[in-house]
């Protein structure tokens, strides 16, 4: 009795063996057409003024191929030679350069450098609670501070949600820089500003920040006065949308 179930699981096996072969083998055959190709071990190749060696996910050297008169490298290594994000699913076959669209990173889940004296990151429930809705983490900015994330250029945008609460009764502007260390004098220079004012109640501004490697959000009152009793909200996030003439801000 055991020999019987014992083959018939094996001709099963066999059986499955067969059909997903086949159906592998229809695949390639539609999908996969075979060329002559060449090594070219003769190309170099500089990125932003510096030699660079392509190499592959073990740290072995990458050769580029050559076909029809073209040079060609795997995707990733030269994606994350410029620093731009790359994902791929497997199950529908589809490469991602530049992030998937729709993808939210929560702000509190980047590396965030704050220095803990005119910012602080905050999950105390009496903190948290904003203008009568509560939040599970914030961060407090009572005078005026500086927020720093490092991007490594993965994303196009920050939705950034803040609020002014009680009693701050001021306008407080974000304003966006480029605090990556090649940023030089334009490390000075305002990129972008927005403004919340108390009447705002919590209040979504979106920036740009496509191809910036670090960023920094000041936030100060356009007229320094000296207490804004700012609020930067977990609900904000980065991501890959596409920015358009829509994303005005809004409030909530």
């Amino acid at each position: 009795m055991f020999f019987k179930q014992s083959k018939t699981a094996k001709i099963i096996f066999f059986l499955v063996a067969i059909l997903v072969t086949s159906v592998g083998s229809a695949f390639a055959a539609v999908n996969l057409q075979p060329i002559q190709a060449f090594l070219n071990r003769s190309v170099t190749f500089v990125v932003k003024g510096e030699r660079w060696q392509p190499k592959d996910a073990s740290g072995q050297p990458l050769t580029a191929i050559q076909y029809n008169g073209s040079n060609y490298l795997p995707v990733r290594a030269l994606a994350e030679a410029l620093k731009v994000p790359i994902d791929y699913d497997s199950a529908t076959q589809t490469i991602y350069i530049g992030g998937k669209p729709g993808v939210k990173t929560p702000l509190f889940a980047m590396p965030i450098e704050i220095d803990n004296i005119y910012v602080t990151q905050t999950k105390d429930t009496a903190e948290t609670m904003v203008n009568g809705k509560q939040f599970q983490q914030v961060l407090k900015i009572d005078q005026y501070g500086d927020v720093y994330f490092t991007l490594d250029r993965k994303y196009k945008r920050l939705v950034l949600d803040a609020a002014v609460i009680s009693p701050g009764e001021h306008d407080v502007e974000f304003s966006l820089y480029n605090a990556a260390s090649m940023a030089g004098n334009t490390a000075e220079t305002v990129l972008e500003k927005h403004t919340v004012s108390p009447e705002d109640r919590m209040k979504t501004m979106i920036f740009n920040v496509e191809g910036l490697e670090k960023i920094k959000i000041h936030v100060q009152s356009p007229n320094l006065n000296p207490y804004i009793y700012a609020r930067i909200l977990d609900t904000s996030y980065f991501d890959n949308g596409e920015s358009s003439a829509t994303d005005s801000p809004s409030v909530k």
